[in-house]
């Protein structure tokens, strides 16, 4: 680029690219010395990956099975690491960490989070659609003119308000384009994080 600069020097003055060029240089650096001390931090993790002894876990692709091929990676992280990136501790490394690393063909998953187990919200009270509304987006439904659906979330202000049909159908509608009508006892479902 300074060579350009050189050549042709309408486009500008070839001094001002100098000290642009030494502070990318400067970046660059900073940027691979973070590489490597993510590096060493990931080496250090999947060193400690269990042992074929160990009882059975959840496992990924990435854990070494029995019907995998594997390779082997050699990182060397024999900087001082300052924290961990959680900050929780500082420790120096000075050895070479060797981590295998397995390529699995299909990778194991087991049925533990099953979407089937979870809570219904209650309802907090009904409302009629007043309009049609077709639901294209993730996470709204669509409703007809004259539809009625049970209320599990008022509006929070941002004009959606969540609805349930037939107890397996759920989603957010444009609150104006409903009538709502809540229980007197109730002051609106909680959300869950």
């Amino acid at each position: 680029m300074k060579g350009v600069y050189e050549k042709n020097p309408q486009m500008g003055d070839p001094a001002s690219v100098d000290p642009r060029l030494v502070e990318m240089a400067m970046n660059i650096e900073k940027l691979q010395s973070e590489v490597q001390k993510f590096e060493g931090w990931l080496a250090e993790v999947e060193g400690r990956l269990p042992s074929r002894s160990d009882p059975p876990r959840r496992q990924s692709g990435l854990y070494e099975s029995q019907n995998s091929n594997s390779t082997m990676v050699d990182n060397n992280c024999a900087q001082d690491r300052e924290s961990s990136p959680d900050g929780s501790y500082t420790e120096e490394q000075s050895s070479e960490t060797q981590v295998k690393v397995a390529i699995a063909n299909t990778p194991e998953f087991d049925d533990e989070f099953d979407d089937g187990d979870e809570e219904t919200l209650p309802t907090i009270g009904t409302c009629k659609a007043v309009y049609s509304f077709e639901g294209h987006n993730e996470g709204t439904i669509s409703v007809t003119e004259g539809e009625l659906l049970f209320v599990i979330e008022q509006d929070k202000g941002d004009g959606w308000t969540r609805v349930r049909r037939n107890e397996e159908e759920e989603g957010y509608v444009p609150t104006s384009y409903v009538e709502v009508f809540l229980e007197t006892n109730t002051k609106g479902a909680m959300t869950y994080i």
